[in-house]
Formats: C-alpha cells, structure tokens, sequence
C-alpha cells in the first residue's frame, strides 16, 4: 500500500502562484525583493514549501494585525 501525499510540499513558481491565484510575475517580483519565503535549487530553480506560503498569506492579509491583538 502506498502512502503518497497528492500534494507536494515544495512547489515550483507555477505551482505556487497557482496556490496563492498570483501570477508568476508578480510572485518573481515578491521573490526580487524576498517579501516572501522561497528556496534556490541550483542558481534559477526557486522552489516554495507550501506551509511557509500559508503564513505569509497569513500575516499579510487585511485584518491579521487586528485579528493578532484580538487573540492575546
């Protein structure tokens, strides 16, 4: 019995510009000022872990500062 996971942690640009409904060229914009969390596999290949692309839309969507305040 195989126990395969259908999703990948790590995810190429278009797989995570998928995830996250940006496009590509946005996400290299966010990758160009590193305001997002990736990882170089050799010089080019950028490869995204799915999890580090939940917190930052977490910590950067409208309302999480207040939404921080309101659980502590």
């Amino acid at each position: 019995m195989s126990t395969t996971n259908p999703e990948p942690q790590w995810l190429t640009i278009s797989q995570a510009s998928r995830y996250l409904n940006l496009s590509v060229g946005f996400l290299r914009k966010l990758v160009r000022a590193r305001e997002i969390p990736f990882a170089r596999v050799g010089s080019k290949a950028l490869r995204f872990r799915r999890i580090d692309l939940d917190q930052w839309m977490t910590a950067n969507s409208v309302g999480s500062e207040d939404h921080a305040e309101a659980t502590r």
